[in-house]
C-alpha cells in the first residue's frame, strides 16, 4: 500500500512552533532588492575591477582589487553565497570590502614607490643612452671632417702635382676610415696617384721604371687607353717598335686620335712596286705583252708602268 504524503497547515500551534521564520525563503537569497544600492555596488565594483587592470602587473594587488569587485557586484555577491553557502550581509561584505581595501593601501604605496623607482631608473638609463649616443654621434662627425679635410688637402697636392705631400695626406687619412665606402674612396686616390707618379716616370725618362709601373697597373686595368699610351711611348723610347706597333693598334682602330698620330709617326705608310701592266694611250691598261696590245686603245704608251701597294714596316 502507497501512503501519500500531504502537506497539513498548522498542525503545530504558532506559540510552540521552534524556529518559526527557518522554512520562510532562502537563507542564501535575497529577498527583497534595493536598486538604488545594486547600482552603487556596481559602480565600485567596476571601480575596483579597473583598479586590478590597472595593476595587473601587480598579481596580488590586482587579485586584491578583483575580489573586491567581485564581492560588491550584486552578481559577484550571489555566486559567493552560493558556492560557499552563507548568508553575506551588508555588514560583513562592507566590512570584508573595507578591510581589504585598507590592507591594500601599503601594498599600493610599495608598488607604487616601486614603479617610480622603476620608472626614475629607466629615465636614467634613457639619459645616459641619450648623452652615448650624443657622444658617438659628436665623435662620428669629427672623424668624418677629418677623414674629408684630408682627402680634400690630398686632391688640392694632386692638382698641383705635389704627389709626395698628397700621399702623406692619405697616410694622415687611413686612421680615419671607418667603412667600407671610405676606404674605397681612399683607394681610388690612393690609385690617382700611383698613376699620375707613373705618367710623372715617363715625362722625365725613366722609361725601364715606368714600363714595370705601367703593366702592373694594366694587369688590373687592362683597357685604360692613357696606361697604353704611356706604355707605347716607353717601348717606343727604348727601341721595341713592334711592341709599341701592337699596344697601339686597339688604340688606333677606337679612333684616339693621339694613338693614331704616334703609330703613323713610328709606323708610316711606304709604297712598293707589286707588278708591271702596260699602259695604253687613252688611259687603258692592257695585259697584253706582244704586237697587237693596245691596239684598239691608241697603242703602247708605257710597256712597264710599275703598280705601286701601301704598306707598313711593323703590320
Amino acid at each position: 500500500m502507497i501512503l501519500e504524503m500531504r502537506y497539513l497547515p498548522n498542525i503545530i500551534p504558532e506559540k510552540s512552533k521552534v524556529l518559526p521564520d527557518y522554512f520562510k525563503g532562502s537563507n542564501y537569497k535575497r529577498s527583497k532588492k534595493n536598486i538604488f544600492n545594486n547600482i552603487i555596488y556596481w559602480t565600485l565594483g567596476v571601480i575596483f575591477f579597473i583598479g586590478s587592470m590597472i595593476y595587473i602587473y601587480h598579481p596580488l594587488l590586482s587579485f586584491i582589487f578583483a575580489f573586491i569587485g567581485v564581492v560588491l557586484i550584486p552578481s559577484g555577491h550571489d555566486f559567493l553565497e552560493k558556492v560557499l553557502r552563507f548568508r553575506l550581509t551588508t555588514k560583513i561584505k562592507s566590512i570584508l570590502s573595507i578591510v581589504l581595501f585598507v590592507s591594500s593601501l601599503p601594498l599600493s604605496r610599495h608598488y607604487a614607490n616601486l614603479d617610480k623607482k622603476l620608472e626614475y631608473e629607466e629615465k636614467l638609463a634613457n639619459d645616459i643612452a641619450v648623452k652615448k649616443q650624443a657622444i658617438l654621434f659628436r665623435k662620428e662627425q669629427q672623424r668624418k671632417d677629418s677623414l674629408f679635410y684630408f682627402i680634400n688637402l690630398s686632391n688640392r697636392f694632386v692638382e698641383k702635382n705635389n704627389l709626395e705631400k698628397a700621399d702623406q695626406q692619405l697616410e694622415k687619412v687611413m686612421k680615419f676610415a671607418s667603412s667600407a665606402s671610405d676606404s674605397e674612396q681612399i683607394n681610388t686616390l690612393k690609385k690617382d696617384i700611383i698613376y699620375l707618379k707613373t705618367y710623372d716616370l715617363v715625362r722625365v725618362g725613366k722609361f725601364q721604371t715606368a714600363i714595370l709601373n705601367l703593366n702592373s697597373l694594366l694587369d688590373s686595368d687592362p683597357e685604360n687607353p692613357k696606361l697604353i699610351y704611356n706604355l707605347a711611348i716607353c717601348y717606343v723610347k727604348t727601341g721595341r717598335i713592334q711592341e709599341a706597333v701592337e699596344d697601339l693598334a686597339p688604340l688606333v682602330k677606337s679612333g684616339d686620335s693621339k694613338a693614331n698620330k704616334l703609330y703613323n709617326k713610328i709606323n708610316p705608310p711606304k709604297k712598293r712596286v707589286s707588278y708591271y701592266i702596260t699602259r695604253c694611250w687613252d688611259g687603258t691598261s692592257s695585259n697584253a705583252t706582244g704586237r697587237g696590245a693596245c691596239s684598239h686603245h691608241g697603242g703602247v704608251k708605257n710597256w712597264n708602268e710599275p703598280v705601286y701597294e701601301e704598306y707598313r714596316k711593323y703590320e
